[in-house]
């Protein structure tokens, strides 16, 4: 199971490999039993990590332009009709010169496959739009449910904190 997520993420992110705002892949490692994904230096960890330690340089202007950031990757993802699945902070990272890249393809897919259900953890459940959440047998993920995460994730930029904090409970989310 392992390997066939890391083989899918290297296939993804081989096909990602010219875009700016795309974390760049260089190889997978297999220590033991376990693999790693090679990738570029995020000097500041995830996105959350920044706002969270860098209070002082956070300003307007940074989270404009992290945001465009985000929005760049997500438009080159629909160019190429691939969707991320799982758009939130602990999924940017943020390199030396504090541009925001998007990582963590483990759930991605194109458009067209057929596995675009999508099983729901808490943290996934924040950025979750809302008919996903309903389970209808015919709602599937696609690139409107992105354009929800993606505004969810915006809000999280403007405030600096973890939407629906305080609420562990999905269903209440």
């Amino acid at each position: 199971e392992d390997q066939r997520i890391v083989q899918n993420q290297v296939t993804i992110l081989k096909e990602l490999h010219d875009w700016q705002n795309i974390i760049k892949l260089y190889g997978a490692v297999l220590d033991g039993n376990k693999w790693y994904l090679v990738t570029e230096w995020a000097e500041h960890g995830n996105l959350r990590e920044f706002y969270t330690n860098h209070k002082d340089r956070f300003n307007l202007r940074l989270k404009l332009r992290m945001s465009l950031d985000i929005a760049r990757g997500l438009n080159f993802l629909g160019t190429v009709e691939m969707l991320h699945r799982d758009i939130r902070a602990e999924n940017v990272l943020v390199t030396f010169n504090e541009t925001a890249k998007l990582a963590n393809f483990k759930l991605s897919r194109h458009v067209t496959a057929k596995t675009l259900n999508l099983n729901q953890t808490l943290e996934r459940v924040r950025y979750c739009a809302p008919e996903l959440l309903e389970r209808a047998p015919n709602d599937k993920y696609n690139q409107k449910c992105e354009v929800y995460s993606f505004g969810i994730l915006l809000w999280e930029i403007a405030e600096e904190r973890i939407p629906y904090q305080g609420n562990d409970d999905i269903l209440d989310i």
